[in-house]
C-alpha cells in the first residue's frame, strides 16, 4: 500500500527556492518517500507531493 504526503513550503523567494525544495526532498527521502510532483502557489509557496510505497511494489 502506498502512502502519500503533502508538504507546503512557505516564504520562498527566487534566492532560496532551490535550497528549500532540495532540503525537504532530502529529508523525506531519508524516511523512504520519493517526490512525485510539485506545484507553486502564487509567488511565495510551493506544494510538494511525496509517495512512500513498499519496496519492490509498483503501487
Amino acid at each position: 500500500m502506498a502512502v502519500h504526503k503533502t508538504i507546503l513550503i512557505e516564504e520562498i523567494t527566487i534566492e532560496n527556492v532551490t535550497e528549500k525544495i532540495n532540503e525537504k526532498v532530502q529529508e523525506m527521502e531519508k524516511d523512504g518517500y520519493q517526490i512525485k510532483t510539485m506545484s507553486f502557489w502564487g509567488t511565495d509557496k510551493v506544494v510538494l507531493i511525496f509517495k512512500k510505497g513498499l519496496k519492490g511494489s509498483f503501487l
